[in-house]
């Protein structure tokens, strides 16, 4: 048996580099060596490597699956552990912490050194941990008080296990973490297997049933179609190929690299399961929409022809490098159309959101550019990579652009025109290649006349424009939205078309967005029975009381949903003056503030 390491144990190793190997365990004395190799600071291990909000969350997306199958057995743990002191964490297989659960009083205390959500916790970062060892290592670990290599830890027990694909590769780690109590919590880390186990098993599940949901899928591609493909799952891997392809599948082991490639999305969320390759060799059939070209929108595309036309301009934009700039209201989906548009082009590097409008104005510039060590009251003791330098190779989008101030839109244009970035504090440019991508809710064009954007960012911005149509301009395509929410939710789909007529009848302010909000609030309020038509609106206006009784009106027919598309054009180009719109419509005035009313443009 192990004895227990003291203080004077771990004073000599760090200060002398030996240790009576009878006193440690085995794979704990490994990272111990491995981590004063690296140069660990014993004396410290508090966090410093923490991702912001916007990495946090987009590292969150590109996890998603695994926080889905993981939260279950979370919030059971934490049910269990409840006011026993103790916090729950799932962390990715780079050691990042994208979930924590616990007490608020043990989640202050751990936030002292900085464990928390975002940060990497792994060896090289905070020294010998249950966390980044059990990644190391592969497999279950406790490590408990002076088993920690950096005094930070020292004061906590922590257990953890690795989460393995069905290949055997860790995906993540799940960790039970608490303030060290000798022998209090030994059966924890039996605890945490079995449930890392648990996830694992759902894992697999749910590989299989992505991969039955792509056969199905080149099913219904095949039917009608003598063209070639193939579909890949997330590991490349073939599951499925057309009968067209005369080798047949087994002729083909590796997935192709010179022909169409299309991410094929899961159902119930827009994950990308798969990739659908295209023969360009073979004989293809006539066009199947959405699966034939360049261009797969993550979101719904629907079939108005509103959106259509916003479709048709991205697939002409979605495998060449030009510069993209798209406008729409608040919740009308132009992260969706950004993110459709990177994951169907040619880059193989990353997607980098910012959001400009949420980040404030003195930590925008950090943000972006990033920054030295020292370079300021506050900064990391090694620097931050810019979310630039992060979207190198790959697609940086700004959305709310029209929120910067003019100093970072220098900075900005001087970035764009030389491709270079100059942290803040350093000296040494950096070379970047990225496509750019903005967007925002504004019209920049009225922003450049007031001074408040400049003129030539303007231009180096505003290559080829997409606007993303309000709600209320393609009504036609709420059964759509409404069966993509119901089935990403795994809601049983039961709405009578009345009820969808009343959702088609509200002029939707909040776009997309607020849709959703009213659907989740209705299915909690009604469960699977569909609602009256009357209930609907009822609940509409409950929860936006400001609503006028017209805000509910009739769907428009073919000529007026045009006239409202040549209005709303006119107003665009003229930054939203009524008089000018009217002038260049040949439309009275009077005459025209009426159609404004009509058409709720107002």
């Amino acid at each position: 048996m192990v004895e227990q390491i003291t203080k004077g144990d771990w004073r000599r190793f760090v200060q002398e580099g030996v240790l009576d190997d009878s006193r440690i365990n085995e794979r704990i004395l490994t990272s111990w060596n491995h981590c004063r190799r690296l140069g660990v600071d014993p004396y410290n291990g508090k966090g410093t490597h923490l991702l912001s909000y916007e990495a946090l969350q987009t590292r969150r997306r590109e996890n998603s699956r695994l926080i889905q199958l993981a939260e279950p057995f979370i919030k059971k743990l934490a049910a269990m552990y409840h006011d026993s002191n103790v916090v729950l964490l799932l962390v990715d297989r780079e050691g990042y912490v994208l979930r924590m659960a616990g007490e608020e009083q043990v989640k202050a205390t751990a936030g002292q050194i900085n464990f928390t959500e975002g940060v990497k916790w792994t060896e090289e970062q905070v020294g010998t941990n249950a966390i980044g060892t059990a990644l190391a290592i592969g497999e279950p670990i406790a490590i408990n008080g002076m088993e920690h290599f950096s005094v930070a830890s020292q004061t906590w027990g922590c257990s953890a296990a690795p989460i393995k694909d069905e290949n055997g590769d860790v995906i993540g780690a799940l960790d039970i973490s608490s303030p060290y109590i000798p022998d209090y919590y030994q059966h924890v880390l039996a605890t945490v297997v079995a449930a890392a186990y648990a996830i694992e098993s759902k894992w697999q599940h749910m590989m299989k049933e992505e991969e039955l949901e792509l056969i199905h899928f080149g099913l219904k591609e095949e039917r009608g179609s003598d063209r070639s493909f193939m579909l890949y799952n997330r590991n490349h891997q073939l599951v499925y190929a057309s009968p067209a392809i005369t080798n047949g599948p087994a002729a083909i082991s590796e997935l192709p690299t010179n022909h169409k490639k299309s991410p094929v999305y899961a159902k119930d969320s827009r994950e990308i399961i798969g990739h659908l390759i295209t023969l360009t060799n073979h004989k293809k059939s006539p066009a199947v929409q959405g699966w034939n070209s360049s261009f797969q929108f993550q979101g719904v595309a629907g079939k108005s022809s509103a959106f259509q036309k916003v479709i048709d301009r991205a697939k002409k934009a979605a495998d060449k490098n030009v510069t993209i700039h798209i406008t729409g209201d608040t919740g009308t989906g132009k992260e969706v159309m950004a993110r459709s548009l990177h994951d169907c082009s040619k880059s193989k590097g990353p997607f980098v959101a910012v959001n400009c409008g949420a980040i404030p104005e003195n930590l925008l510039e950090s943000e972006l550019f990033g920054y030295t060590g020292g370079a300021f009251t506050g900064a990391q003791k090694g620097g931050y990579e810019g979310k630039i330098v992060q979207a190198n190779g790959g697609t940086l989008f700004l959305d709310e652009i029209g929120d910067i101030s003019v100093k970072t839109q220098v900075a900005l244009l001087r970035t764009l025109q030389e491709k270079k970035v100059v942290p803040i504090g350093g000296k040494k440019p950096i070379p970047v290649t990225f496509r750019l991508i903005t967007a925002t809710n504004r019209y920049l064009g009225a922003l450049v006349k007031k001074g408040q954007f400049r003129e030539d960012l303007y231009y180096r911005i505003y290559v080829y424009p997409l606007h993303m149509p309000p709600l209320k301009s393609r009504l036609s395509d709420i059964p759509d939205l409404v069966d993509y929410y119901f089935g990403k939710q795994n809601w049983p789909f039961t709405w009578s078309k009345e009820a969808i007529r009343a959702l088609q009848s509200y002029h939707w302010p909040g776009n997309i967005r607020e849709l959703f909000n009213v659907l989740e609030g209705i299915y909690t309020e009604y469960g699977e029975q569909s609602p009256e038509p009357s209930e609907v609106e009822t609940y509409i206006r409950q929860i936006t009381p400001y609503e006028r009784e017209d805000s509910f009106c009739v769907e428009l027919s073919t000529r007026e949903q045009m006239e409202k598309e040549y209005i709303e054009k006119a107003l665009r180009q003229h930054g939203g003056k009524a008089s000018a719109a009217a002038r260049q419509l040949g439309i009275p005035r009077s005459t025209f503030y009426r159609k404004l009313k009509k058409y709720n443009l107002g």
